[in-house]
């Protein structure tokens, strides 16, 4: 992505409100209406919660195989922008249904203490016995302290729904012990991104795309958690994202592949938040409970396909789905191709349909829970908004990673075409005029050579001085004739400027 289009890219981050599938727009209309939040704000809170409701009852079929309809999401904005608010409004029904399994617990807590209370007195017993018995009945009473062992009450597990903060380990033993589906969710996520759960990626990685994740420590117990589904909400500030990318544990999420598994939006990257039309008009909370009720029932259908061991429903594309599915497939691969506009984040691009596939399936299966195929225009809205993650995914790296050597070359050649009134640069002025720290000779060689070996410059000797032909600029010949005040009738020349010279 270059910076001459950081204009256009610009726009590519902005939520366009009619994209989104008519129940979202209800939802979002009224939740801005009572809390003033930001659209794209109320949208990503929104997918956490119903991907949380989904993950343990449905799994989406792709050409290889099933995969979840959990989500990673992350949404960046500074405080003041209604966070927690939205956060807490739309947490409700889950922390009421985590109650309700609290209350349940601690009723089935107090049942096992006493059964334990008995079934201790009884061993007590049978070990006494044991200890008087004589050589004839030793063995029967020996028996009868095997039966009573086998019959150890067990003790009732704790169901978590959501966690707000964890080590990676305290995350595994969740899973792994009674919450096998989970979202690990926080409005002031600062600390979470900072802790060791953001070093131990693979684990996070291995949630996402196995449903399988692991502790084997020697010097601890360890926990092995299988089949588990696994949301994460993630709301913080953009500032303590850009600080981490910065430095080595940005490289570290990126190199892993998790980054890629993330869906983010910054607000503050934004130049125009959605406009939604006729907010002010909404006061109806029929909406809102209805929704509630819809994510309630998911959710405890969920729990219930646990306890009966039952498969999840699997959730298909519709035919006309399947084609746009195809079509946008074959374009994403087109894209990651050397070349293509994908290319330095294909490991982006390659989670483009995975993403978009879940969440179509997510909001599907809220439009009609009871009919599990996913429409063409369901699966389009999808695309739309897994676009828009990702093109805020690019921005973001590219404003906090820092640039090679011929990144910044070319970036500055191609600021200074129309200064230069041509594609063709002296290599002494460059390295006298342009960037900093390029002015080493050795460091501008390879610099150059490395964008010559991308296709993007020619080096040519002429009348021997050394040049640099910048055949790989986007600056389109006609742009510079009018940049530099050329006829376009006579422009002619500046377009065979830009054309490789023959040897």
């Amino acid at each position: 992505m270059s910076k001459k289009n950081s204009s256009s890219q610009n726009k590519e981050l902005c939520l366009k409100f009619k994209t989104l599938p008519t129940f979202a727009q209800r939802l979002i209309s009224y939740i801005h209406y009572k809390t003033g939040a930001a659209a794209e704000l109320i949208l990503i809170v929104l997918l956490g919660v119903m991907a949380l409701a989904c993950q343990d009852k449905f799994d989406v079929q792709l050409k290889n195989g099933r995969t979840f309809t959990s989500l990673y999401l992350m949404l960046l904005a500074r405080s003041g922008s209604r966070k927690s608010t939205v956060f807490k409004l739309l947490m409700e029904p889950i922390y009421r249904l985590e109650k309700e399994l609290k209350d349940d617990f601690l009723v089935k807590e107090k049942l096992y203490e006493i059964k334990r209370a008995s079934w201790k007195a009884e061993l007590k017993k049978l070990n006494k016995q044991f200890n008087k018995a004589d050589a004839v009945d030793e063995n029967d009473a020996l028996k009868a302290i095997e039966e009573c062992q086998i019959r150890e009450p067990v003790e009732p597990v704790r169901p978590r729904l959501i966690i707000h903060d964890s080590t990676i380990e305290g995350l595994i033993k969740v899973l792994a012990l009674g919450s096998p589906s989970l979202m690990l969710g926080s409005d002031e996520a600062g600390g979470l991104f900072g802790s060791n759960l953001f070093r131990n990626t693979p684990a996070l990685n291995s949630a996402w795309g196995e449903g399988r994740i692991s502790d084997s420590r020697a010097s601890r117990e360890s926990y092995d958690a299988d089949d588990v589904r696994l949301t994460i909400l993630m709301l913080l500030q953009s500032e303590i994202f850009n600080d981490s990318m910065v430095g080595k544990q940005g490289k570290g999420i990126r190199s892993t592949g998790c980054l890629a598994r993330f869906l983010l939006v910054d607000l503050e990257q934004i130049p125009e938040l959605c406009n939604i039309p006729d907010a002010c008009s909404w006061s109806d909370e029929a909406v809102l409970e209805e929704f509630f009720c819809l994510l309630t029932k998911h959710m405890q259908d969920g729990i219930k396909r646990r306890e009966k061991n039952e498969e999840r429903i699997c959730v298909t594309f519709s035919p006309e789905a399947q084609v746009a599915w195809n079509s946008q497939s074959g374009e994403i691969q087109e894209k990651i191709k050397k070349g293509g506009e994908l290319h330095h984040y294909d490991d982006f691009g390659a989670r483009f349909m995975e993403h978009a596939s879940r969440i179509a399936a997510v909001m599907q299966m809220f439009i009609t829970p009871d009919s599990p195929i996913i429409t063409k225009e369901t699966l389009v809205s999808a695309f739309k908004i897994t676009e828009w993650f990702i093109n805020h995914l690019m921005m973001k790296i590219d404003s906090t990673r820092k640039y090679s050597d011929s990144e910044i070359l070319f970036f500055w050649l191609e600021e200074h075409v129309p200064s230069n009134k041509s594609y063709d640069f002296r290599r002494h002025s460059i390295r006298r005029d342009g960037p900093n720290s390029l002015r080493s000779i050795e460091r501008l060689i390879s610099a150059l050579n490395k964008l010559e070996s991308d296709g993007k410059v020619q080096l040519f000797k002429e009348g021997g001085v050394d040049y640099v032909k910048l055949i790989g600029s986007e600056i389109k010949p006609e742009d510079l004739a009018i940049a530099l005040n050329i006829p376009l009738i006579s422009s002619g020349s500046v377009g065979f400027n830009k054309l490789p010279r023959h040897e």
